[in-house]
């Protein structure tokens, strides 16, 4: 059970977390997908958001994440996020984020509205390839995916700041993450993924259609950031 305590700090499983929550070491896989925006439309179905669309397509992010040092603890991620936008601001909205820890589950979905859900995941995240088999809580198959890019690592750390938009009742949770990253490398078309059969995000990303290849791979062995406070926002 979370618990808001007054001095805007959070109570978790009997841990304290104050924000910003900082996340000092990850590593990152990620493949981009350009899917049907009407498609992709579907998704975001009476949220108030509307799918960012370039000559009828809309980005798709599959995301990998290997969380190893941070306030929530070590856990994997996997994530299936659409670019959006939402009264003038335009930034992720994460859709399906499965998680291996209970307590990362519990502030996720209390602090910033993310759909976590308990699942499990044998996730590789090294040098130019990434590897993940997911499955959820009861081992029923989720998706499979390898991930691939060039093996040369682009020399320098790159700084980013964008706004993760998470819909919640009659409003839409911002927060702004800001972060840097090292040791990418980056692919095109490097990528495979292949969807199990009958469980909801499979059957949800088949309904997609989505492109055999990704337009483009990235994975970053060092990835740190801090996220803030999320702010309502009326739909």
């Amino acid at each position: 059970m979370a618990t808001l305590l007054d001095d805007g700090s959070w109570e978790i499983q009997g841990r304290r977390i104050t924000l910003p929550v900082r996340i000092t070491d990850a590593a990152l896989a990620c493949a981009t997908y350009l899917v049907h925006t009407d498609r992709a439309r579907r998704l975001v179905a009476g949220t108030g958001l509307e799918p960012v669309s370039v000559a009828g397509r809309t980005p798709l992010f599959l995301l990998l994440v290997d969380y190893k040092v941070n306030d929530l603890g070590d856990y994997d991620e996997v994530g299936v996020g659409l670019l959006v936008r939402h009264r003038g601001r335009t930034g992720p909205y994460i859709h399906q984020l499965p998680v291996t820890q209970t307590f990362t589950m519990e502030a996720g979905r209390a602090l910033w509205g993310l759909p976590k859900w308990l699942a499990r995941a044998e996730l590789t995240i090294a040098g130019p390839d990434a590897t993940c088999h997911l499955a959820d809580d009861a081992g029923r198959h989720v998706l499979t995916a390898a991930l691939r890019t060039l093996p040369l690592r682009l020399p320098l750390t790159l700084p980013a700041t964008l706004t993760a938009l998470a819909p919640q009742g009659d409003t839409v949770l911002t927060s702004r993450v800001r972060a840097r990253a090292s040791g990418i490398r980056v692919g095109l078309g490097g990528g495979a993924l292949v969807l199990g059969s009958g469980h909801p995000m499979a059957d949800e990303l088949r309904a997609l259609r989505l492109p055999r290849r990704p337009v483009a791979t990235v994975i970053a062995d060092h990835v740190a950031f801090g996220m803030d406070p999320a702010v309502p926002v009326p739909r």
